[in-house]
């Protein structure tokens, strides 16, 4: 009988393991989908007026009327004017969406000409290191540190989900031998 109650045992504990590994997984997974959505944002140019509320993960909001930069972050907390500073561009690279926004901004800018700009900030983008291109705020949460943030965060999650799901219906179904 002390044979049966220590499987029970092993079993129930196992299985404890493999709900809160699924658990944990579930998170991962949505922590990853939401990190790699908002990514997508980081080199994403907003046009917009002066006044409008700055929304999104934007780094860059440009002027729709000039092609200037317009400062999201009130200019007490980060003093000066606003400058582009998009992250992992070097100053030349900043300096000429900088430039390409004023040029074409001279009078208005027109759909095709924020696409130029938005098209010469992609291109600039692709040359990003993969080390240096920004995290998300959510991506300094453990094992981001490691490089695990966004699709690799959540293809671990489903790994835990399945070993997690599998491991408990396999020790369940030999304890119940």
């Amino acid at each position: 009988m002390g044979e049966v109650h220590m499987r029970v045992l092993v079993a129930t504990l196992v299985a404890i393991v493999g709900v809160g590994l699924a658990a944990n997984g579930l998170v991962f997974v949505l922590m990853g989908l939401l990190e790699q959505r908002s990514d997508g944002d980081m080199y994403e140019v907003a046009f917009q007026h002066v006044g409008d509320e700055c929304r999104g993960g934007h780094e860059l909001h440009l002027d729709i009327e000039n092609g200037a930069p317009l400062d999201c972050v009130p200019s007490y907390v980060m003093g000066g004017s606003p400058r582009v500073e998009l992250p992992g561009f070097t100053g030349a690279q900043n300096d000429e969406v900088a430039a390409l926004g004023e040029q074409l901004g001279s009078g208005g800018l027109t759909d095709a000409e924020q696409h130029r700009i938005q098209d010469r900030v992609d291109e600039l983008a692709a040359t990003v290191p993969a080390g240096d291109r920004p995290r998300p705020d959510s991506a300094t949460v453990w094992p981001a540190e490691a490089g695990v943030w966004g699709a690799r965060r959540a293809w671990v999650g489903g790994g835990m989900v399945a070993v997690g799901v599998v491991g408990t219906v396999a020790v369940m179904r030999m304890a119940a031998r």
